[in-house]
């Protein structure tokens, strides 16, 4: 594939500019794009062009910039993730019917915490993760218990990362954040209360594939001051764990029959 000047591929330019969306810039207008995506503005100009004539990205009538619907298929028709997604979706429901909160579905990617689904209720308190979005792994118990369930030298080098502080209550000390991870192996269950937001709590357990492997965390975002007892809380997210393995277990069978 060809390189610009600078040396970098075309690809590379691709990946730039699909990566200067996030949730919170959904839309851009072409001059922003090009800064976030740290490309110049005619370079910019022709991939957009390209990229739109392929749907990978959509120009609004007021010229703002989205990602493209074209997207969404491409990675509805290759990704895993995403068929674990639609196969946890009906259980997470049942859990979020259960305690009225937020409720997650989440894989670790690199040193962040991934989000694939999520489910909410109208009552439920603020919560900055968003699917397809991604958080500091110490600061989402998501992240945390996903963290937890890795081999000793992975959970060692994550704890010699600068260890970045979210809120006050954010565990950024490696000696304290090893005995959480500690605790939560032990448990099955990971509590942070007001590590992303400080009105905040959010839970999680870890979710096992067919072969008994931790492939996924389920998680709660809660508010901390009207909250679910934890008990109802882990209670419930570790029913819904069981029945989305059990549906991972189905879907696998399912398709080596075919």
């Amino acid at each position: 594939m060809a390189n610009s000047p600078s040396g970098d591929s075309v690809l590379d330019r691709i990946v730039r500019v699909l990566s200067a969306f996030d949730p919170q810039h959904p839309d851009l207008t072409l001059s922003s794009l090009a800064a976030r995506a740290d490309l110049p503005t005619s370079t910019a100009y022709r991939l957009v062009d390209d990229m739109i004539g392929h749907d990978l990205l959509h120009r609004d009538p007021d010229g703002r910039i989205r990602v493209g619907v074209g997207m969404w298929e491409l990675a509805n028709r290759a990704s895993d993730t995403m068929s674990m997604g639609r196969i946890a979706r009906p259980h997470m429901l049942a859990v979020n019917a259960q305690i009225g909160q937020h409720v997650q579905l989440a894989i670790m990617r690199e040193s962040d915490v991934l989000f694939l689904e999520r489910v909410s209720a109208p009552q439920a308190g603020p919560n900055i993760a968003h699917v397809g979005g991604r958080l500091p792994t110490h600061a989402s118990a998501a992240g945390l218990i996903l963290l937890a369930q890795q081999p000793e030298h992975v959970r060692e080098s994550y704890l010699r990362r600068d260890l970045a502080r979210m809120t006050s209550s954010t565990i950024t000390d490696p000696v304290v954040l090893r005995g959480v991870l500690d605790e939560a192996r032990r448990t099955g269950f990971a509590r942070l209360p007001g590590h992303m937001v400080a009105s905040s709590t959010s839970c999680a357990v870890p979710i096992a594939g067919p072969t008994g492997e931790v492939v996924a965390a389920l998680g709660a975002v809660v508010d901390t001051e009207t909250a679910p007892p934890d008990q109802r809380i882990h209670e419930a997210l570790a029913a819904g764990a069981r029945a989305i393995r059990l549906a991972l277990r189905r879907a696998q069978a399912a398709e080596a029959e075919d």
